[in-house]
């Protein structure tokens, strides 16, 4: 992976469903220190890229995604696209999404965007 794509910034976000998609509440984390620090939204400009850690409700082990890119930020809102996930973790998103939304033709696409409030 070429270094500019290598993201110091990771999100850490609790995933729910809605008629738009995939949304989350979650926390962005500042990674290029030693001891990683909590960052506010305003950081983020689309175009850069972000890690992703999705917690789906009552599992214990996460979705990570190793590149996404930020679409677009608004306030406390952030819009990514997924980019690169592990077959599996595509595989497990992709079912959540079914199970919530029962719409199979759907489920691709929004399990390929997240809105998430930082």
């Amino acid at each position: 992976m070429p270094t500019a794509l290598l993201s110091k910034i990771e999100i850490d976000c609790i995933l729910s469903t809605k008629d738009e998609g995939l949304t989350g509440d979650g926390c962005i984390y500042d990674l290029s220190s030693p001891s990683p620090t909590i960052s506010q939204p305003e950081r983020l400009h689309p175009g850069d890229y972000v890690k992703l850690r999705l917690w789906l409700p009552d599992e214990s082990s996460c979705i990570f995604v190793e590149l996404a890119e930020v679409q677009w930020v608004k306030h406390h809102w952030i819009k990514v696209e997924l980019l690169i996930t592990s077959p599996e973790d595509q595989t497990r998103l992709r079912q959540f999404v079914a199970v919530e939304d029962r719409s199979l033709l759907s489920s691709r696409r929004k399990s390929e965007q997240i809105l998430i409030r930082a």
